[in-house]
């Protein structure tokens, strides 16, 4: 069949620039097939990189910066065009910061806990249940402080954006919480900080001198008044050149984890029991049946529903009608007999998460 061809020849065009054989590309290498076969002139897209990029960041579920070739040409193939969702029971919500950080610190400390636990004693640190560490998961626009008494906390500030209320607001709460520790590890995007020739940690004061107009100064400068006598260090998060993948095991705290096993879900829908979850992002979303991820979408609805820096809710039920169709799609491809009824819970986080979030607060 002509579809069967497509497919093949898109395979065959793939394979031929995964250079190592192991059904993985990275975005140079498809940006290099999809130029050849022609699809950016086909598609007129004005800004080819910057789609490119949304497209990558969509498809790449572990943000390893590589995509598997037979999960892209799943999602080349997909038909979302002659599906109808009247069937589907969905339901919408956003996700706070709260409920975020919450289904981070399930992942880190029970879902992957034998896997972490294994990475930090590795790294000389400890067990993962040690009572005198602090952990801090500095992201690109968000910072969360976990410890294994319990604390769970988030802030809107990390290596993208400078919030120096929202990092003493951060300290004044781990040190309300009467708490001191030995040892703080800053993990996640803060380890872009460091090279590929560095050791697996660094101390957070050599980075920031280093780097003296980063993130790592603004946070060194901050913990290191509050917690003077702490050892403060960064994990490395550098990708080897070599083989583009990080260049050290890196601790598990993807919320996304926990969500789409339907952990920790916030109170409004504890009664919703979903079938499919929707981890809806700024510019993509994954969809999951029974904790598989069955399919990811590009939709940058950081663009599409936050123009001008307003958030556009008459535009969201336009938006969720076509993930709608694309879940239907997924279903139908996964061979689901029965779709009446089915429940889908579409969990949204990202720039609309923050507008939404902050109008009901002033309001």
């Amino acid at each position: 069949s002509n579809l069967l061809e497509v497919r093949n020849t898109l395979h065959h065009a793939l394979r031929q620039v995964d250079s190592n054989g192991d059904g993985y590309i990275d975005k140079d290498e498809l940006y290099f097939v999809l130029d050849r076969v022609g699809t950016f002139k086909k598609a007129k897209w004005s800004n080819l990189h910057e789609t490119l990029d949304k497209l990558l960041a969509g498809l790449d579920t572990n943000s390893d910066g590589f995509v598997d070739i037979q999960e892209f040409i799943d999602w080349v193939l997909l038909d979302k065009t002659t599906c109808t969702s009247h069937c589907l029971q969905i339901k919408h919500v956003f996700l706070s910061a709260e409920d975020e950080a919450r289904m981070e610190r399930i992942a880190l400390f029970e879902l992957e806990a034998k896997e972490n636990n294994d990475i930090l004693v590795r790294a000389g640190l400890g067990e993962l249940m040690d009572p005198n560490r602090l952990l801090l998961s500095v992201g690109s626009s968000s910072t969360q402080a976990y410890d294994s008494k319990g604390l769970t906390l988030s802030v809107p500030t990390g290596t993208k954006v400078a919030n120096d209320g929202a990092l003493e607001e951060l300290i004044s709460a781990i040190k309300g919480a009467g708490f001191s520790y030995q040892q703080i590890i800053l993990i996640n995007s803060i380890g872009y900080l460091l090279q590929p020739s560095d050791p697996v940690l660094m101390d957070l004061d050599e980075l920031a001198r280093r780097a003296p107009h980063s993130a790592a100064h603004r946070f060194h400068r901050a913990l290191r008044k509050a917690f003077p006598a702490a050892s403060i260090r960064v994990y490395n998060r550098a990708k080897d050149p070599g083989t583009k993948r990080y260049k050290f095991p890196q601790l598990f705290n993807d919320f996304s984890l926990s969500l789409t096993k339907g952990c920790g879900l916030p109170m409004v829908v504890l009664d919703f029991h979903p079938d499919v979850i929707v981890d809806w992002g700024g510019t993509s979303y994954k969809v999951f049946l029974n904790g598989k991820r069955i399919g990811t979408e590009v939709m940058d609805a950081n663009a599409f529903l936050c123009e001008g820096g307003i958030l556009h809710r008459e535009r969201i039920p336009q938006a969720i009608k076509e993930i709608e169709s694309a879940v239907m799609a997924l279903l139908e491809r996964e061979a689901i007999e029965t779709l009446m009824d089915t429940k889908v819970l579409i969990a949204q986080t990202g720039k609309a998460r923050e507008l939404a979030l902050s109008t009901e607060c002033q309001s």
